[in-house]
């Protein structure tokens, strides 16, 4: 009997992905591979919206946890129980020669797009394969299948992702990381993230979200060109490609809209959303069935940023998609410039103000107590003059970046307001909840231990912190919350420095 037995599935990416990871460890002799069917039904509706929607996010997930391996969308999740019925038939004439076979299936489907499902595909893997053209696929793989199928559907594992179950019982769920594998292979247990929802987004890849109005079919050729160099995203209505720019990991760098038919109606539909979406810029192109000029100065008109005609040649298509990407590239850096500071990296004045105003207005919404704590290096004249601007420089990064890893909520906004001055913006958060920020903080820049012989508090640089929270209401306003946490700033400077107070309580 195997040490380990992993059970998964051909049509499932995560499935695949966990194959290639194993593969490389040189475990064949003690991992026996059972496949089964994760979900039985999806193979009947391959194609529908919702299920080509699900795929693409499955993939997306995938190729953000394991850059490395090699996966591309495919046209639709066949019905892969032939295929698993012809790997357990081939494992009766040759173990090694199954294995080989089902790593052909996982290529053929995860790599190169193609219908497992298709006789000819089965075939070619076959021989490929090396096993008998003739290979029959008898009762008795039917029997196996639904050995496996009934002990996988008892075994109390999530139903959509593969596992990896030892001897002892240990099981290892999900996609896994390497060192996660190799710990679980040493005897440990391990509990690696399974969810696609709360994965990191790949930076090595673009993500192009593709609504079309008509069956996905007739977008596949274009789809089929570029699914191996991005992620592609395929919402199944516009509420579903809103949702995907509001996730912060799924939000596409470009969209691709398409419609043969009632050009008209589909670019006024689309237009006050393309709008919308200039607040942060992401091209937006309109695919057409053919090349017509009032078409195309429509869909200009209308905010996009090209209109791409489906016969255009792979090489016309993807340049096109990456003219488009190099703008937003370009975009992005510009406002990225004119929000972030560029010494410290962390937000600007003018973000600071910005963000101020929205959160606001959200308070105030909401009725939550919006949190400001000014904080400011002690005697940061006299460091200067004693260890030389560099230095001066490299001591804001340093505390900028304890200030990011202390306020570690995404909601929450650090700033440089000015010189050796910052702000921390903090919605729904009480003068409890800011102080013990500013406690942190404190504490954490101290034993930083960045030196400073000028000062008088102390041997090493600290900082001073003021303090102010409004609920606001008609009878204040962000600037008075401003000068309530300054004015807690001057008073920590006049009375103590290397400590914070706050405003209302002094």
């Amino acid at each position: 009997m195997s040490n380990y037995v992993v059970y998964c599935d051909l049509n499932c990416p995560y499935s695949y992905a966990l194959h290639e990871k194993l593969k490389p460890l040189s475990k064949s002799h003690s991992i026996e591979y059972r496949l089964v069917e994760h979900a039985p039904d999806l193979g009947l509706y391959g194609n529908r919206p919702e299920i080509l929607t699900e795929l693409a996010s499955d993939v997306f997930a995938v190729r953000s946890l394991a850059e490395d391996i090699p996966l591309a969308l495919p046209p639709e999740r066949p019905d892969s129980r032939f295929a698993i019925l012809c790997i357990i038939a081939a494992n009766k004439v040759s173990a090694d020669k199954a294995n080989r076979l089902r790593e052909l299936f996982y290529t053929a489907l995860w790599v190169e797009g193609k219908d497992i499902s298709c006789p000819s595909i089965i075939f070619n893997c076959i021989n490929q394969a090396g096993l008998p053209l003739d290979l029959e696929v008898e009762d008795d793989s039917e029997e196996q299948l639904e050995i496996w199928q009934s002990q996988w559907d008892s075994s109390q594992v999530a139903s959509r992702i593969p596992a990896i179950i030892a001897a002892d019982n240990r099981k290892l769920l999900g996609l896994p990381n390497s060192e996660d594998l190799t710990a679980f292979f040493n005897g440990e247990e391990q509990a690696p993230q399974t969810e696609a929802s709360k994965v990191q987004r790949s930076t090595s890849l673009h993500s192009i979200a593709i609504l079309c109005s008509d069956d996905i079919e007739a977008m596949w050729d274009p789809i089929s060109t570029i699914r191996g160099d991005y992620n592609i995203l395929l919402p199944a209505s516009m509420v579903e490609l809103k949702q995907l720019f509001d996730s912060e990991n799924h939000a596409p760098d470009l969209v691709l809209l398409h419609s043969d038919a009632n050009w008209i109606e589909v670019l006024r539909g689309y237009q006050s959303f393309i709008e919308r979406m200039k607040i942060s810029y992401t091209p937006i192109a309109i695919v057409g069935a053919e090349d017509d000029d009032y078409l195309e100065l429509s869909a200009y008109s209308a905010g996009a940023a090209d209109y791409i005609s489906k016969g255009r040649s792979a090489g016309i298509l993807k340049a096109r998609i990456g003219m488009m990407l190099d703008l937003k590239k370009s975009r992005d850096f510009l406002e990225r410039s004119a929000r972030i500071d560029g010494l410290t990296g962390i937000n600007n004045r003018r973000e600071f103000e910005k963000r101020l105003e929205q959160e606001w207005r959200r308070s105030s919404r909401t009725n939550q107590s919006l949190a400001l704590i000014m904080l400011d290096v002690d005697f940061f004249k006299p460091f200067n003059d004693r260890y030389g601007h560099l230095a001066g420089d490299s001591a804001l990064r340093k505390i900028s970046a304890i200030m990011q890893d202390t306020v570690s909520r995404p909601y929450d906004a650090v700033c440089r307001y000015g010189g050796e001055e910052f702000a921390i913006l903090m919605p729904e958060t009480n003068a409890a909840g800011a102080q013990k920020v500013a406690e942190d903080l404190r504490r954490a820049i101290v034993e930083e231990a960045i030196p400073h012989d000028q000062s008088n508090v102390a041997d090493v640089v600290t900082v001073s912190q003021g303090i102010a929270c409004f609920t606001p209401s008609d009878t204040n306003s962000p600037m008075q919350l401003i000068q309530a946490a300054d004015k807690a700033l001057y008073h920590t400077k006049q009375t103590s420095r290397n400590a914070f107070n706050t405003a209302g309580e002094y």
